[in-house]
């Protein structure tokens, strides 16, 4: 039966007489059957007073982990959890009660740290010449705002908090403790810490319980995050008999493939062309972002719809992939992503072409073919892990793509840019905010603690940037589809 991390318990002790002498906390220890209790100095001084009044009945607030039991109330009324996912861009929580064993609200914001910088490089960057202290504050800040939403939502006092899960890349999980982060970027690759485990949340300045506690899904590396393994717990691909693949496009685009016996997972610099990072008019999918574009065979007009279906200022991932494929298969590019048609909405500045589909989103040459790069770093990725392990795309069960890209991309144009394999469209699965969702698994269930230290110790990395396949392979890709169409599938 599966418990949650943190819960009440009702517990009943024997009460002690002539031919029952155990002391107070040995007698608590012993209703818990556990060899490791853990109670505060403070708690054990009133223990003997409550006990007695309440003739020896109390509800302790109680963390379980792998470890041991660790009460952290004596005596407790409510009991709430927090689920995070702290990524580059965005924070996204949800709000538990674990004694009704029920999601009550999410909530979103923007990560407050884009004011210093869109990408992680350039907020390590800003650390290394002011100090972590900034950074560290505002991402605090936005985790503290993010929990007073949820709390106004649900009509909850922050104080019923006592547990929180955090999913985050390596960077983000450093930020929020406030670890040095200037040795992660540079060879040998270094953070100060894989595994933080549990700590006190208010050590961090999270403002839920003073008791309350934080649990950090471990990286394993600089470049593969604590979300990639709480993506892997939600997907399940780790309990699988046959290989299944995750791939999680944000700062990075991270693939991942595995089953039941081993992990293998690499990182690469797709990311950013897909978030906005690139693209000069790319943002994140929000409203008012293209998402959807169709060009007409005939006259080649073009038809995109928005986010929300606001006014449109942008364009997101999924939309650059639908407008790159709707370019190539109409004719309008080659397939080195060169205009060769003139049409009504192609433009020229400073000796440059570019596309326009709206007077504020335009695609231009170069940053079709930056996109080009990301698609074929993606796909030689895919290709050079799933042939490292001497299997074919056929013998991949599912392929799991995590956030906004995975609810919104079209996989028949993705296939067509030559940016995922040829394999039936049904084995493609949105899975949506996976981060997310591996943090609610371990905040309902404490029993996912032990299936988290299970995948993290199966995980290798395969550093793709010094892999002379992907070297290799690598100049193919940036062709639509690819310069070896056999390849794919």
């Amino acid at each position: 039966m599966s418990r949650p991390l943190c819960t009440i318990y009702e517990t009943r002790l024997d009460r002690p007489s002539l031919t029952d002498k155990r002391a107070d906390f040995e007698r608590l220890k012993d209703f818990f059957r556990r060899e490791e209790l853990s109670l505060s100095l403070e708690d054990l001084r009133k223990l003997p007073a409550l006990l007695r009044e309440g003739d020896f009945l109390l509800s302790p607030v109680v963390f379980h982990d792998e470890r041991g039991v660790r009460i952290l109330e004596l005596q407790g009324k409510r009991c709430y959890g927090i689920a995070l996912d702290i990524g580059t861009t965005n924070l996204v929580a949800s709000l538990y009660d674990l004694v009704a064993e029920r999601r009550l609200s999410t909530a979103s914001l923007e990560n407050p740290q884009v004011a210093f910088s869109e990408d992680i490089l350039g907020r390590i960057h800003y650390a290394m010449l002011h100090g972590l202290d900034e950074l560290h504050e505002a991402l605090v800040d936005g985790v503290n705002r993010l929990v007073e939403r949820l709390c106004d939502h649900s009509g909850i006092d922050p104080d019923g908090i006592y547990c929180a899960t955090l999913s985050a890349n390596t960077v983000m999980t450093h930020f929020l403790l406030g670890l040095e982060v200037r040795y992660i970027p540079v060879e040998p690759y270094i953070p100060v810490i894989h595994s933080p485990w549990l700590i006190n949340a208010s050590e961090c300045g999270i403002r839920i319980n003073k008791k309350g506690l934080l649990y950090t899904f471990p990286n394993a590396g600089s470049y593969v995050g604590g979300d990639i393994v709480a993506g892997i717990l939600a997907t399940g691909l780790h309990k699988r008999q046959r290989p299944s693949i995750l791939i999680d496009v944000g700062t990075n685009a991270e693939v991942v493939i595995g089953n039941r016996d081993w992990i293998l997972v690499s990182a690469g610099a797709a990311g950013p062309a897909l978030e906005g990072g690139i693209l000069r008019s790319g943002m994140r999918a929000e409203g008012g972002a293209i998402y959807r574009i169709e060009i007409n065979d005939h006259d080649r007009t073009i038809k995109y719809r928005t986010i929300k279906d606001e006014p449109p200022r942008g364009i997101c991932g999924s939309g650059v992939i639908d407008l790159v494929a709707e370019l190539y298969r109409t004719g309008i590019i080659d397939s080195r992503g060169r205009i060769r048609t003139k049409t009504s909405y192609i433009r020229q500045r400073d000796g440059e072409s570019f596309i326009e589909i709206t007077e504020s989103v335009a695609i231009s040459e170069r940053e079709i073919e930056n996109f080009l790069r990301s698609k074929a770093a993606m796909f030689t990725s895919i290709y050079v892990l799933v042939k490292s392990l001497g299997l074919e795309f056929s013998d991949i069960e599912n392929i799991y793509i995590a956030g906004a890209l995975g609810s919104g991309v079209r996989v028949e144009n993705a296939q067509l840019l030559g940016m995922l394999p040829r394999i039936d469209k049904e084995r493609y699965i949105a899975a949506g905010n996976t981060a997310l969702k591996g943090s609610e698994l371990v905040l309902a269930n404490s029993d996912m603690l032990k299936e988290v230290r299970d995948i993290h110790g199966r995980i290798t990395y395969h550093e793709m940037n010094t892999d002379g396949e992907f070297m290799r392979l690598f100049p193919s890709a940036l062709f639509i589809p690819h310069a070896e169409p056999a390849i794919l599938g």
